[in-house]
């Protein structure tokens, strides 16, 4: 069970981060959702060197917004639950064939989101 973020860039707007990247699973799927730590893009930089600076420490930050993108392939559906914390929002995954039901908690992601080319776009507010 794992949902690993890999920053690919970072817009360093006025008050605001724009900061986007590329989505890994992997495991089993949680019932209820996997676990999102954004925190995890804090150690990485972006293709021209940028970083992602923000106030994610602060219980009440992480992301203003944030939403997980299918480019391409199924159309499996992924939708963010905010956590009380950056380290701790959750992923749900929902098949969108005939049931568009979320995956099965405690089995193994499907090949279909395993293979999935995932992208993230997040907002996060600037330290002060």
């Amino acid at each position: 069970m794992a949902v690993t973020l890999t920053l690919t860039d970072v817009d360093p707007g006025g008050t605001q981060l724009y900061v986007f990247g590329t989505v890994a699973l992997s495991g089993n799927y949680p019932t209820g959702g996997d676990a999102v730590d954004w925190t995890t893009l804090i150690a990485q930089m972006g293709v021209r060197g940028e970083t992602v600076e923000s106030s994610m420490t602060d219980p009440a930050y992480g992301p203003v917004q944030a939403n997980f993108t299918v480019q391409g392939g199924t159309p499996n559906q992924y939708q963010m639950q905010q956590g009380a914390a950056a380290n701790n929002w959750k992923m749900r995954g929902y098949t969108t064939g005939s049931s568009g039901a979320e995956f099965t908690g405690g089995a193994a992601y499907p090949t279909s989101a395993t293979t999935d080319v995932i992208t993230f776009s997040a907002q996060f507010r600037k330290s002060t």
